[in-house]
């Protein structure tokens, strides 16, 4: 994680160098994304119960190396989550099953590379492709299990939620003209986790569990 890190920082040094030397154009923007998220665990007994509605805002900025290709990144709040059953201790009801629905919050700067056609009357299509590193903000859940009576319980899981996570990033997209370099943005994207978002030990199983969270988001924005 460190590695990727360090990585998107020198790319986006090397960007802003190269930027700078051949003086190509920077546009910036502002986005919103409403998303579709889930879990996929990869610990045995732990089954992923469907998805979760998410959204996520935030800045996008594209430094275009040629007139058909640009690095382009951004500083996004993304909210996204997912749902798991699976069988645990309570520390007042004994072993029990749970179906835990997670809420997630994370600030995520994606670096992708934007390959874009010459525009078509008022359109443009993009293709993009890059990797995001996250940093998680925030994370809760909502538990429901049944001891006697069933309970919904609401539970603070920002300590059993990794800092840091890895995600590749494709997407498309089309930016139709407003006249000048303004224009409106839409597209999908799939982020796709490969690392683990859960933390901590499963203390009935005796194993940390592990899943990785990804999501598809439905992209809104403009581009100045």
């Amino acid at each position: 994680m460190k590695k990727l890190f360090w990585l998107s920082m020198m790319l986006c040094i090397s960007v802003s160098a190269v930027y700078a030397q051949n003086e190509r154009p920077f546009r910036f923007g502002l986005i919103a994304s409403p998303s579709l998220s889930w879990f996929n665990p990869e610990t045995r007994d732990y089954i992923s119960e469907g998805n979760t509605i998410g959204f996520s805002y935030g800045l996008v900025g594209d430094f275009y190396l040629g007139d058909n290709y640009a690095v382009s990144t951004g500083i996004n709040i993304s909210h996204f989550g997912g749902k798991l059953s699976f069988r645990d201790n309570h520390p007042d009801h004994g072993t029990l099953d749970f179906e835990r629905k997670y809420i997630h919050q994370y600030l995520e700067l994606p670096v992708t590379l934007k390959m874009q056609t010459p525009e078509f009357g008022y359109l443009t299509y993009f293709g993009r492709f890059g990797f995001a590193p996250g940093f998680n903000l925030k994370a809760k859940g909502e538990d429901q299990y049944v001891a006697g009576n069933r309970f919904t319980e609401e539970v603070d899981l920002k300590s059993r939620t990794p800092l840091l996570r890895a995600a590749l990033i494709i997407g498309i997209g089309v930016e139709y003209s407003l006249g000048g370099r303004t224009t409106l943005l839409g597209g999908v994207t799939y982020n796709n986790g490969f690392t683990n978002n859960l933390k901590g030990r499963n203390t009935h199983m005796n194993v940390n569990p592990s899943a990785s969270a990804s999501y598809l988001q439905l992209n809104m924005g403009v581009m100045f």
